[in-house]
């Protein structure tokens, strides 16, 4: 376009789009998966005492594969994002210890290596299977580590789980955004995401079958109790991910303004829809009524989580958009 009108783009109100919704999905999909795989690892471990071979359950598998693919995914449509894409190695050796993305690249430099670290000691035993028999030494010997890289990964993944709410609470100027719940909220959403991409690749990829332990008896670990226990914790989430939403809103109502303005995002137009539709009645109402109507089967569990990861990815979109849409 000529210099002397400009650019249309300077008319447009939105900054991050789309792309950037799904890298804050991607974040804390991965964040949430390994929090999710790690806990229920560890407690496992609590409940059958000390010195007894754990083995690798499905959703822990499923975890450590999610976690390193969602990340890189993510990296690349914020890399994607930028203006000058390959000029991105810039981020990683100029740090400004004031800014939140800075202390994000600081987080995910560390992040990123660990979860390729540890899905070779998870999965060492499927690495033959996928053609990667070679990498068993170094799963060998990253496996005399694992106490480290667990501890390292699990305070990793809740600071890039709320690293992602930071990030966008730091835009001043929409107060939807510029608010202390959303970090707390990405990280509740994150696990939720991160505990039905478990169940789904543990079901379809790791043969988990969440009533098998009782079938045979045993409630004390393994896929099938990794997955009954985490099934369990879902609906807690759940009602953490409607209660900081509801503070959310609740905030913005009390702040009045434009804050109380930016309700209006709520009762009309495209991302009103998303909400209604995509966070609420999919993402909320298809798993809490598979509960209430008793529907346990394999099916049923894969619609349920299907249903939880559109829910967390509309969030995103609302969140991102309606956000931006209006300003302080």
């Amino acid at each position: 376009m000529n210099n002397i009108w400009g650019d249309m783009s300077q008319y447009d109100g939105i900054t991050w789009h789309w792309v950037i919704a799904v890298y804050l999905f991607m974040a804390g999909l991965s964040a949430g998966s390994l929090l999710m795989g790690i806990g229920l690892r560890w407690y496992r471990g609590q409940t059958r005492g000390a010195g007894q071979n754990l083995g690798e359950s499905a959703v822990l598998k499923a975890a450590a594969l999610i976690a390193p693919i969602a990340i890189c995914l993510g990296m690349l449509c914020l890399v994607f994002d930028l203006t000058k894409p390959f000029h991105f190695w810039l981020i990683l050796i100029n740090y400004n210890l004031s800014s939140v993305m800075s202390i994000g690249v600081i987080a995910l430099l560390a992040y990123i290596p660990l979860t390729f670290a540890y899905a070779l000691v998870v999965l060492k035993d499927e690495l033959p299977k996928w053609g990667l028999g070679f990498l068993g030494g170094l799963a060998d010997s990253l496996g005399k580590l694992r106490g480290t890289l667990e501890g390292a990964l699990f305070v990793l993944s809740l600071v890039v789980g709320a690293y992602t709410g930071f990030l966008i609470s730091a835009m001043n100027a929409y107060p939807m955004l510029n608010t202390a719940v959303l970090p707390a909220l990405f990280l509740v959403s994150g696990l939720s995401a991160g505990a039905a991409a478990n169940s789904l690749l543990a079901v379809l990829m790791f043969g988990g079958d969440k009533y098998g332990s009782q079938a045979s008896g045993d409630h004390s670990g393994g896929s099938s109790g990794d997955l009954e226990r985490q099934h369990a914790f879902e609906l807690p989430v759940m009602g953490m991910e409607m209660l900081f939403l509801f503070m959310l809103f609740t905030a913005l109502y009390f702040k009045g303004g434009a804050a109380a303005a930016a309700l209006a995002s709520l009762s009309g137009g495209l991302w009103a829809a998303v909400f209604w539709i995509g966070v609420v009645a999919i993402g909320f109402g298809i798993p809490l009524l598979m509960r209430l109507t008793g529907k346990h089967g394999r099916s049923a569990m894969v619609t349920a989580a299907c249903a939880s990861l559109i829910g967390v990815l509309a969030l995103r979109h609302f969140i991102l958009y309606a956000g931006q849409s209006y300003l302080s």
